[in-house]
């Protein structure tokens, strides 16, 4: 969301430069400000109008005592949010929520502060908080567990008949063939996946597999997981 400011009419470059420069020696709230210079000054192709080979050669040279990283950071924020919402939660923690907006496909709010985050916690559980009571970490962690895709699980039962099918399929191809099997989940259902088996041992897979169906659980040591899963 574009918004509207104060630097948007006739600054020239040496302006915008004497302006950022006196805002960084300020500190405090002044992110909003330098982001919009910095994105008046990369909009309008100031540096390169007045010689430079970039934007970035000038903002290296020209202003000091802030990374290139930092100023495009503050030029994001900028942009999407209004001065006295940079204020209030501060440009870092404001970055994070656009990430973790495009993350989850959210569209952001003008005030953001009631935004709710799924934020993930120790023991795997998700609690939904309000962005304003949210750590920029607890975004962080959000927006990972957004873009990293819960693993399907295969439910237990069939993982107990797994166990049995790998412990057979070893036995029977032990020094014979490097046979791996996989699963995958979809819609409830398990489904095996069997690669290396020649063709000509497909009489043997036959008699493996029948093998791990037969196998019934006991109160013995179960079947160990080997190197074909």
């Amino acid at each position: 969301m574009q918004q509207m400011n104060a630097f948007d009419s006739g600054m020239t470059l040496v302006q915008a430069r004497d302006t950022m420069n006196m805002l960084i020696q300020q500190g405090g709230t002044t992110a909003h400000k330098i982001g919009t210079l910095y994105n008046h000054v990369v909009g309008r192709k100031l540096a390169e109008l007045a010689g430079f080979r970039s934007a970035q050669e000038f903002f290296n040279t020209e202003v000091r005592g802030i990374s290139q990283t930092t100023l495009s950071l503050y030029g994001a924020v900028a942009r999407s949010f209004t001065e006295a919402v940079c204020t209030q939660y501060g440009a870092y923690r404001l970055r994070a929520l656009m990430r973790y907006a495009e993350a989850a496909g959210l569209v952001l709010e003008l005030d953001p502060g009631m935004m709710m985050i799924e934020v993930p916690g120790e023991d795997a559980t998700v609690m939904a908080k309000p962005f304003q009571v949210c750590s920029v970490d607890d975004v962080d962690r959000a927006t990972r567990a957004k873009k990293t895709p819960a693993p399907v699980r295969v439910p237990v039962p069939d993982r107990a008949r797994l166990l049995f099918f790998e412990d057979s399929l070893f036995r029977s191809f032990s020094g014979v063939a490097e046979v791996r099997i996989s699963t995958n989940s979809q819609d409830g259902k398990t489904f095996l996946n069997l690669q290396g088996v020649p063709m000509s041992e497909v009489p043997r897979l036959i008699q493996a597999l029948q093998q791990g169906l037969e196998a019934q659980p006991s109160l013995a040591t179960p079947p160990q997981l080997h190197a074909i899963a």
